[in-house]
């Protein structure tokens, strides 16, 4: 089909879809160029400068851009600009394990409004999408936010996403923790997309909170960067050549489940002596039951090593070494610029960033790697910001996904 379809009114669905997709790349050329002429903007999306004309117009209608008059290679021409006046946003929802969390977010990353329900692990996916559309309506409805255009919608969840099929894949031996099967396979983006009137873009909570530390924390500038959440699970994401890495079947980047012990403790992948087995929440906090009880929290263990306490400092100490171990050649191979350690156990800062540094440029041979290791900056807004940021320029921001 000609891309010049998009100068006609819109008869059906595909051609009402063609249409929003080369509006949309229109949009993201201007975020990541600035201002543009419309020959600049036909030549960075590789639309006609006629069809390019027709979606400014629908754009400028929309208040979503401005135009000025300007010179190009001493000719007069109109450029093009996004209006920041318009105050665009984006929606983020957050499907962690314990709540469902939606937020408006600006370019700038500031979350401006957020609503947030716990959540059951064995919800089915049709009452969660309810209520992801719930919170979504309920943001949408709110003061600051009702009045000014939305870019779409984020969606970050705490498992693998198939970045070809775009959905969640079957886990291991047919469960993953925290997810109901009815979400495996489940149009989601699709769903939502029809409920809610917004494009709707999915991607996996450490890919975005990767994101996010690249745009405005630890890893600002950076290109090569290696992010390791850890939390209750332990996840990671990857970004090579200012890309993220998102592989083609999903699980990319899990590094939770690279393994260093063959006859270590049993892992859900059905591997033994995964990095999670080890450095999960439940693992720590089971070594500390008997000094601290079971209401322990991983935050809290966190906290008590910052601040010097001599149990829970000598668990994220031991916890820091079998990260090493885990990872010392993952960082070698990928040569990353940066490290990035998040999720609550970073919390306990110099307890681990310190005995983690010092692994590294001890197992890491300094012909592969000489970047450096450093704490998560973005704290408990980081996969908001960073799904905010994936709805504003979506595959923009990822290596093309093998198809």
């Amino acid at each position: 089909m000609s891309e010049r379809v998009c100068d006609m009114a819109p008869t059906g669905g595909a051609l009402a879809e063609l249409r929003r997709t080369n509006l949309e790349k229109v949009v993201s050329a201007l975020r990541q160029g600035g201002t543009l002429s419309q020959s600049e903007l036909a030549r960075v999306t590789g639309l006609s400068e006629a069809t390019v004309s027709n979606l400014v117009r629908v754009l400028v209608q929309d208040g979503r851009v401005k135009l000025s008059k300007g010179r190009r290679n001493g000719r007069s021409v109109n450029l093009v600009e996004l209006d920041a006046a318009a105050g665009e946003l984006a929606l983020a929802v957050t499907v962690a394990r314990e709540a469902i969390t939606a937020a408006a977010v600006d370019h700038e990353g500031s979350v401006l409004v957020e609503r947030s329900r716990p959540r059951g692990p064995e919800s089915p996916y049709g009452e969660e999408r309810a209520t992801i559309v719930e919170l979504i309506e309920a943001v949408r409805a709110a003061d600051g936010v009702s009045s000014r255009p939305l870019a779409g919608v984020g969606l970050a969840l705490c498992v693998s996403i198939d970045p070809v099929s775009d959905t969640v894949p079957e886990g291991f031996g047919g469960h993953l923790p925290a997810f109901d099967p009815s979400w495996y396979g489940a149009d989601v983006t699709g769903e939502l997309g029809e409920e809610t009137g917004l494009p709707v873009r999915l991607i996996n909570d450490c890919d975005a909170a990767l994101l996010a530390e690249v745009r405005w924390g630890a890893a600002r500038g950076c290109r090569d960067v290696l992010y390791l959440h850890l939390s209750s699970g332990v996840g990671g994401a990857i970004l090579l050549g200012g890309l993220l890495y998102r592989g083609g079947p999903g699980g990319i980047g899990e590094l939770g489940h690279s393994s260093t012990d063959t006859s270590g403790r049993l892992c859900l992948c059905g591997n033994r002596g995964c990095l999670e087995t080890k450095v999960g929440g439940e693992a720590l906090l089971s070594h500390v039951a008997d000094l601290h009880g079971d209401d322990l929290t991983l935050g809290r263990l966190a906290e008590l090593a910052r601040s010097g306490d001599p149990g829970c400092g000598r668990i994220v100490t031991d916890a820091a070494q079998d990260i090493v171990s885990g990872l010392a050649n993952v960082v070698a191979v990928l040569a990353p610029e940066r490290f990035v350690l998040g999720g609550e156990l970073a919390d306990a800062g110099p307890a681990l960033l310190d005995p983690v540094s010092r692994g590294m440029r001890r197992m890491a041979s300094p012909r592969n790697w000489r970047g450096s290791v450093v704490l998560a900056e973005l704290g408990g807004h980081a996969i908001a910001r960073g799904a905010a940021r994936y709805a504003f320029d979506g595959a923009d921001l990822c290596l093309q996904s093998l198809k």
